[in-house]
């Protein structure tokens, strides 16, 4: 009897995985920028969620039946679901930035995930302009670089005060103040 039971306890362990892998191959609708700007529409995939889950360095994308397998230098950028990613320059290679907001300033999410965990870090990255390199905003669980972005945002005293006065404590937040500023310029 207990043989039994310890069968049918695997059984349901080892069928839950495999609906539960078969769920994580799916592709969500979403569109590719190719490097001569041209949108191609269709499905994408770019992690593999779960237990064993993993953000892909090439993503995949299937339309008209055909299946490619594109790597930040392939393309300019692409969306999946709402979530829209640009192929941009961070440490002298292009990768796959998720885009937070875009204006004056831009601001862009780099995520890393450890191989075999859930978990997605999120390391923030601003632009200041199109052709600007990208500065790190932040430095992990100690907040703002403030000394850093006091430099980027030097334009900007009001907002460079408020920064070091501890005013703002995330990103989006000088985000949001610089871009209004600007705005009003």
């Amino acid at each position: 009897m207990v043989p039994l039971a310890r069968f049918l306890t695997m059984l349901v362990f080892f069928l839950g995985l495999t609906f539960e892998g078969a769920a994580q191959d799916d592709y969500q609708q979403g569109y590719v920028v190719t490097n001569t700007n041209d949108t191609l529409h269709g499905m994408v995939r770019d992690r593999k969620t779960g237990a064993f889950g993993e953000i892909y360095d090439k993503i995949r994308f299937k339309s008209k039946g055909r299946k490619k397998r594109l790597a930040p230098n392939d393309i300019l950028g692409y969306k999946i679901g709402n979530t829209e990613f640009k192929s941009l320059f961070l440490e002298n290679e292009l990768t796959f930035l998720k885009v937070a907001s875009e204006g004056y300033v831009s601001h862009y999410k780099y995520e890393l995930q450890e191989q075999g965990e859930q978990l997605v870090i999120d390391i923030d990255y601003l632009q200041k302009g199109k052709n600007s390199s990208l500065t790190r905003a932040t430095q992990g669980l100690l907040g703002l670089k403030r000394r850093r972005l006091a430099n980027l945002f030097s334009d900007c005293h009001e907002l460079v005060e408020k920064m070091q006065n501890k005013e703002f404590k995330y990103v989006f937040e000088v985000v949001d103040f610089y871009n209004g500023w600007k705005s009003n310029q």
